[in-house]
């Protein structure tokens, strides 16, 4: 209901009351006056509060559209037709991108969670990066397109043939946006044409979450989508504050700004499947989100945590444990020690300690757990409830475990810090190249097709000060270094 019609409905239950109260005349009311006064009463406190809430968003409106003028868009009307309606033109890309997000959403075919990360992806950036979200959206999104591209999984040679005039119309618009995407990886040099990209439902950029994702750096880490080839931002250890006397020069408290970039990187996953799954189009385009979801994710667990920055992800080991004053030494040489702990914690400066948080092997985890104190008790009883000296402790599976002895190499095993000063970057818009025929080690067909799968992502950790990592260096390697 609109506010005029509930502020019309009020007046009509408070002209009933008063009319029942006159007709009492000062008497206690019983029977159906007494019925239809409580309903009367009970229906305007409903609308009271639904035309004052309705007011108040209003309000909130006015005030945001007050501020925030750029995220207005108009509508001109025509004359009245005929039928006494008036023509608009149709919505804006953003709102059309909108709609189809809360369609799918409702549908229950995006999760919640990759649905605010399109919406926020419409929503920010440059004026071009939101026209180029919205349109991504709109046209992935769309069910025809679904449909679509179900019919070139099953048959890439002839599928085309199955589609009516929608499902042409959704191919060309997902066309269009896929060659910009190509065109911006034009502009630094490494285009990368073909394929096609999996509809909106199927993304990794925007379905890997820290529900659905192995990879406890998604749940911890500060991840960001981007429609270009890299993420640029700005960077500060901080400024210095100082308390000064009455009348005396301040000190110069500039902070040392630095403006880090984080380039995504193309990985790919090749996923075969039968002849009949593909001809199965709804069953089809479920099991593959399962499938190249979960493939890109054990991809990018290993990169974000010890990936080289060449050609993949720099990975979070690997850049604290490069970073001077990040590594902490074991209290004794080759071993994990409970000591350690508490040094590493201890290093942390102040201004990243609120927000820090652990990451260990489930060896490493293990081990903390069977510390224990003199008299026997646990040294750390904390870690069964996911907690390490207050803080909450992560299992990363791809960082080592314990080290081994006598073997050359370090093991960087304990990392703790603020992650929101590790970024993963993830590009929208992956894409997949259907082969149409598999062949044996005899040469013969298999009765399979194959999806090769790629997408673009990157990290590094923007403020490496922000984190400590344990290093322990093994046997082989100490000796190796003292003869150097």
């Amino acid at each position: 209901m609109t506010l005029d019609e509930m502020r019309a409905e009020f007046r009509q239950h408070e002209t009933t009351a008063r009319e029942i109260l006159t007709r009492a005349d000062g008497q206690d009311l019983q029977g159906e006056d007494a019925d239809a006064f409580d309903t009367a009463a009970t229906r305007m406190e409903q609308l009271s509060t639904d035309i004052r809430d309705g007011e108040q968003r209003i309000t909130r409106m006015k005030l945001f559209a007050q501020n925030n003028p750029g995220c207005l868009e108009t509508a001109q009307f025509g004359q009245p037709s005929e039928q006494g309606r008036h023509d608009q033109r149709p919505a804006g890309t953003r709102d059309a991108a909108l709609r189809q997000l809360e369609r799918v959403a409702t549908a229950h075919a995006l999760p919640t969670h990759a649905a605010d990360k399109a919406d926020h992806l419409i929503r920010s950036g440059s004026p071009a990066a939101q026209d180029l979200a919205a349109r991504w959206v709109s046209a992935t999104g769309a069910e025809a397109y679904s449909r679509a591209f179900a019919a070139l999984c099953a048959d890439p040679t002839r599928g085309h043939l199955q589609w009516g005039p929608e499902e042409a119309q959704a191919y060309r618009e997902v066309t269009a946006v896929h060659a910009e995407l190509h065109r911006r990886d034009m502009t630094v040099g490494t285009g990368s044409e073909g394929g096609m990209l999996v509809p909106l439902h199927l993304d990794p950029s925007i379905l890997l979450s820290s529900d659905g994702s192995t990879n406890p750096l998604r749940k911890i880490a500060r991840v960001v989508q981007v429609t270009g080839t890299s993420w640029r931002g700005v960077s500060s250890a901080g400024a210095q504050a100082e308390w000064v006397p009455e009348a005396a020069e301040v000190a110069d408290a500039s902070p040392t700004l630095a403006q880090p970039t984080v380039p995504v990187h193309k990985g790919d996953a090749f996923v075969p499947f039968s002849f009949e799954l593909g001809d199965d189009g709804q069953n089809f385009l479920s099991e593959l989100q399962g499938v190249l979801v979960d493939a890109a994710d054990q991809l990018m667990a290993q990169a974000f945590t010890n990936g080289s920055g060449n050609g993949q992800p720099t990975g979070l080991v690997t850049k604290v444990a490069g970073t001077s004053g990040s590594v902490v030494p074991p209290a004794t040489a080759e071993t994990f020690s409970a000591a350690d702990i508490f040094a590493v914690q201890n290093s942390l400066p102040p201004r990243w300690q609120p927000r820090a948080q652990w990451t260990a092997n489930l060896s490493i985890i293990n081990a903390a757990k069977q510390f224990e104190t003199t008299n026997g008790s646990l040294k750390f009883p904390e870690i069964a409830t996911g907690q390490l000296l207050g803080r909450a402790l992560n299992e990363n599976s791809s960082q080592d475990g314990a080290p081994n002895a006598g073997v050359t190499g370090v093991a960087n095993v304990l990392v703790y810090g603020d992650f929101q000063q590790f970024l993963i970057v993830d590009r929208i818009g992956t894409s997949l190249e259907v082969i149409p025929h598999l062949f044996g080690e005899n040469r013969r067909p298999t009765l399979q097709r194959g999806g090769l799968l790629w997408f673009r992502t990157g990290s590094n950790a923007i403020v490496p000060e922000a984190f400590r990592v344990l290093s322990i260096p093994t046997a082989a390697t100490a000796k190796r270094g003292s003869r150097a």
